[in-house]
């Protein structure tokens, strides 16, 4: 079954590669629509700066509602309106006096409803890329970590910021008729939590959220 999923997913790929090419292009600059309305999903792949783990492993949900806004033929701009999940995920070889060898395992689950504002530019009328910022409102946490001796995490003083705010870059293709395949790159331009909120296992003074995102959008014609 699992071999049987990337050639299925390669061939839908293939199909609504040839509708694009088959209909007009939905960005073209000789269009006169301005605005455009969709909806767009996909998943994170985040991580948090700072949490002395690395890695993208924290896999997450993104979706929502966009609109898109011509300002000149080939640039337009965009808002969205999106819950996003972020966080991170941690894995650690670690050696204790009372268990020997074992691996150190930590959760961060962080959810907001994220408003993101960007400046896009069609360089062909299949492709678009952009650039932005976005402000995000934290409206769920929760961290936990297993080790070889018991940690309690107080959510009272380890809180994060309600707020975090994002530079973001990105790109998008056009693989059908009013959808596109959509990536992201983001990351927080201030600190997630404050200083002393930063669990001292962690061994810093400053965490930032960091993704990539892979979505397809679907835009009304």
């Amino acid at each position: 079954m699992k071999k049987a999923i990337l050639p299925a997913v390669m061939f839908v790929l293939l199909c609504l590669h040839a509708t694009a090419q088959e209909k007009s292009h939905f960005f073209s600059p000789d269009k006169d629509q301005v605005f455009y309305g969709g909806f767009t999903a996909g998943g994170n792949f985040s991580t948090v700066d700072g949490d002395s783990y690395g890695g993208y492993k924290k896999a997450g949900l993104v979706g929502g509602g966009t609109v898109y806004i011509r300002l000149l033929p080939k640039l337009l701009t965009s808002v969205e309106l999106l819950y996003t999940m972020k966080g991170s995920r941690g894995v650690a070889l670690k050696n204790s006096m009372y268990t020997g060898d074992f691996f150190e395992r930590y959760w961060l689950d962080l959810n907001y409803v994220e408003v993101p504002v960007m400046l896009h530019y069609t360089f062909t009328p299949r492709w678009h890329i952009g650039a932005g910022a976005s402000y995000a409102q934290l409206i769920k946490s929760k961290e936990e970590i297993y080790t070889d001796q018991p940690v309690t995490i107080n959510p009272a003083t380890t809180t994060f910021y309600t707020r975090d705010i994002n530079f973001v870059i990105g790109g998008g293709l056009q693989i059908g008729q009013g959808w596109f395949l959509m990536g992201r790159y983001q990351r927080s331009v201030s600190s997630i939590r404050a200083p002393q909120n930063i669990p001292y296992w962690q061994n810093s003074y400053r965490q930032f959220n960091d993704l990539f995102s892979l979505r397809l959008m679907y835009l009304i014609d």
